[in-house]
């Protein structure tokens, strides 16, 4: 049985949003510090998939990252945080507060990380 309330799994997701969203900004500012102030202005959650990012493939990472973060809030305000976006098993409280924006069961995660490796191999 899990000990970790809900309480501090929402806290530990939306500080993990927070320091996502400061390392995007901090990454940004350090490119194009125009561009970072206006993000600033708007809402995180129109962040990843602003045009004027094409325009820097370097924060590729950063932007997959948000998009993680971004898919567990909504996930949260839905009612659907800490289910398998797989096979709609809950994922075990412990696991989503070592990854607030966990998306898999132990036995999903282990397919689509072998289900990636096979189509490296290709």
């Amino acid at each position: 049985m899990s000990h970790t309330p809900e309480s501090q799994l929402t806290e530990r997701l939306h500080t993990e949003a927070k320091v996502r969203q400061g390392a995007f900004l901090q990454a940004l500012a350090a490119l194009d510090a125009p561009l970072a102030l206006t993000f600033e202005q708007i809402g995180a959650d129109e962040w990843a998939d602003h045009p004027a990012l094409l325009a820097w493939p370097q924060l590729q990472s950063y932007i997959i990252k948000l998009k993680q973060v971004d898919a567990a809030l909504c996930q949260q305000q839905l009612g659907l945080y800490g289910l398998c976006s797989d096979c709609e098993a809950d994922i075990s409280r412990e696991q989503l507060y070592q990854d607030p924006c966990r998306q898999r069961c132990s036995h999903c995660h282990a397919k689509h990380l072998n289900s990636q490796q096979a189509s490296w191999a290709l």
